[in-house]
């Protein structure tokens, strides 16, 4: 179960994804190692699937069926990345937020 937050997270976002990310990046992660790690693995399949499929094709594979299941693919696959990406922002700006409230205020007046 997971515990309640300050604000409401999006529809889109799972929380228990969103629960991972907030414990990584709350042990002083680097936000933009992940953020590039999660770009290069989905180009790296997404050449992959592409790939494949143009190869399957090049061999003489019924293009519809080939190709139809090419694009689902990738269909999934980037809402998928889509969803995992969402939810690490969430996660960011869950964990800016309580970053932001644990910090004291400045009283330089």
């Amino acid at each position: 179960m997971t515990a309640p937050t300050k604000h409401p997270r999006p529809w889109y976002c799972s929380d228990d994804w969103v629960d991972e990310y907030v414990t990584i990046l709350g042990r002083d992660s680097d936000f933009t190692m992940i953020r590039s790690a999660k770009i290069i693995r989905a180009i790296v399949v997404n050449l992959g699937v592409i790939a494949i499929t143009l190869y399957s094709l090049s061999l003489g594979a019924d293009p519809t069926i080939v190709g139809t299941f090419g694009v689902i693919t990738l269909g999934l696959y980037n809402g998928v990345e889509l969803a995992d990406y969402a939810a690490l922002v969430q996660a960011l700006a869950e964990v800016s937020a309580q970053t932001g409230s644990d910090d004291p205020p400045d009283d330089e007046q």
